[in-house]
């Protein structure tokens, strides 16, 4: 029960305060926040709410024994790290009769934390070297590779591992007095306050966690969230908790939100009077409010449109860029890993969307001749009774969603992939282009050397004829005479070199034709001769 007394500390763990008095909302939002935190449970209703946090077993088993109020029909058990609080996992998966493989995997342990686990989502920091070039003054560069994971022949395969490595992977279980599912959820989180590089900078970072949400037939929902080891900074762990927070603030009547955050729950309960049982319709909500985080959706989104910008940028400047300046060879490593986790998220909306079909499927499997029967909280049950259907105000929110997220972020993400692809083409076709024009600067430069060459080829051969040891040309020669000469050669080999060049080589051209033309008439002619002799014999 609530505590009479509107101004507690929430000090004790484990005992219900009014959630709508201000200043345990304001003590709940920052313990919600908390690393120290294990989980809170909130009972709420359209006139009121009351929350716990660090509930014990023993408490857990207590309040499952008893039914929530009448007036706070609606229970959330939120859950950070299971595997540390297998106790309540048990008595919850007893109670509400989880299959032993579920009860199992929600309390596996999750493989140890590592520092690289904060790093962004499936990189590490890796070098590639590539040799100074003293001509364009390039040093080596460091670039950003996916970080494969290494197979241990001693690891086992676990619920956390497949989680890891497959990022759409995701669960759904049905039960009669429950339904599950699991997926990753991905967080945004702030860049390194010591990462110097902005192009690491502007592609952010993000983390990976797995999250089941269970919503029960007694109006109870239950999340359960990966413990993301070891934080160091408090505002990572509270954008891994958002949207969880975010829910838990607006169910106070003190909770604010801008229109597009705003995420009705006991509101909705004063909206429909007409509402087949509130504790249905706010367990419902509840259950579809947790599940649509669209904080990290639309943030990735966002990133990727920043991310496209740049690189975009940077091929474009590759137009300008001088000659001897070196290529941006940054540019193509960092199109693939933004391509790869495009992907991802790809694969990822792709596996929601698969979710929200497979919640949203009729509940019941009837046999021939049976009908099915419904409690007065609108669960189903009867012969064949697959458990938990949601109420239609969540069961149209999460059509809606559906379609969100085939009409804008599946559609966007095919886009961007198209986006990307065209920019990789256009960077290629820009240094080809660059490429063709070093290759017509080389033309022209040896061009010119050649016709140099033969400028002073016949100079040349005239110095080396007045330079002939004959007796009978001594002294007929003088000095003035070599330099008519050479003025002469010189003009002439100019004026057919610069002037004529075009002409000697159509020339050359045309006798190569008609060199051609005649060898051909000439084999031709032979080749009839030849036959003819052949068969004047026979």
């Amino acid at each position: 029960m609530a505590n009479s007394n509107t101004t507690i500390t929430m000090e004790n763990d484990g005992q219900f305060a009014d959630f709508d008095d201000k200043h345990t909302f304001e003590e709940s939002e920052r313990r919600a926040a908390l690393e120290s935190t294990t989980n809170f449970v909130v009972q709420f209703g359209e006139e009121g709410a009351e929350i716990a946090f660090n509930y014990q077993a023993d408490g857990i088993e207590t309040l499952l024994k008893g039914s929530p109020p009448a007036e706070r029909p609606v229970r959330w058990i939120n859950i950070w790290a299971p595997h540390q609080q297998k106790g309540i996992i048990n008595l919850l998966g007893k109670h509400y009769k989880f299959s032993p493989r579920l009860l199992a995997i929600i309390g596996s342990d999750p493989p140890e934390s590592k520092a690289q686990q904060n790093k962004p989502l499936g990189r590490f920091k890796a070098k590639l070297y590539r040799k100074d070039d003293i001509e364009v003054a390039t040093k080596g560069m460091s670039v950003d590779l996916p970080n494969y994971p290494r197979k241990s022949a001693h690891s086992d395969i676990s619920h956390y591992a497949l989680a890891r490595q497959m990022i759409n992977y995701q669960s759904h279980d049905v039960g009669a007095q429950f339904l599950c599912v699991g997926a990753n959820w991905i967080h945004e989180l702030k860049p390194l306050a010591s990462e110097n590089d902005p192009e690491k900078v502007s592609e952010g970072r993000q983390k990976r966690l797995y999250s089941w949400l269970v919503i029960c037939d007694d109006h109870t929902v239950i999340s359960l969230h990966e413990d993301p080891g070891q934080v160091e900074d408090p505002e990572d762990l509270r954008a891994i908790r958002m949207n969880t927070l975010s829910v838990l603030s607006q169910l106070s009547t003190h909770g604010t939100a801008d229109p597009i955050s705003m995420q009705t729950v006991r509101q909705a309960l004063k909206l429909d009077p007409g509402q087949g049982h509130p504790g249905l319709e706010g367990a419902s909500l509840l259950f579809y409010y947790l599940f649509d985080d669209w904080r990290a959706v639309y943030s990735t989104v966002a990133m990727y449109h920043k991310r496209l910008d740049e690189l975009q940028g940077a091929i474009l400047d590759e137009v300008n860029r001088k000659a001897n300046s070196s290529p941006n060879i940054q540019i193509i490593p960092r199109l693939h890993l933004l391509g790869r986790q495009i992907r991802q998220n790809q694969h990822l909306y792709e596996g929601y969307k698969n979710l929200i079909k497979r919640v949203l499927e009729p509940k019941t499997t009837m046999g021939h001749g049976t009908a099915p029967s419904r409690t007065p909280t609108g669960f189903s049950i009867g012969p064949g009774s697959r458990g938990v259907a949601l109420a239609l105000s969540a069961a149209q929110r999460f059509e809606r969603l559906g379609d969100r997220l085939e009409l804008l972020i599946l559609s966007e993400t095919k886009e961007f992939l198209a986006e990307k692809d065209a920019l990789v083409s256009t960077y290629f076709n820009i240094n080809a282009q660059k490429d063709t024009e070093a290759t017509a600067r080389l033309t022209r430069s040896a061009t010119l050397l050649a016709k140099l060459s033969v400028l002073f080829l016949p100079v040349s051969l005239m110095t080396s004829y007045f330079s002939v040891q004959i007796k009978d040309l001594e002294g007929v020669y003088t000095t003035k005479d070599y330099w008519y000469s050479f003025a002469v050669l010189m003009s002439i080999s100019f004026l057919f070199l610069f002037f004529f060049s075009r002409l000697l080589m159509y020339v050359t051209e045309t006798l190569d034709a008609w060199v051609k033309k005649a060898s051909k008439s000439g084999l031709h002619y032979m080749t009839k001769k030849l036959r003819k002799r052949d068969e004047e014999k026979s």
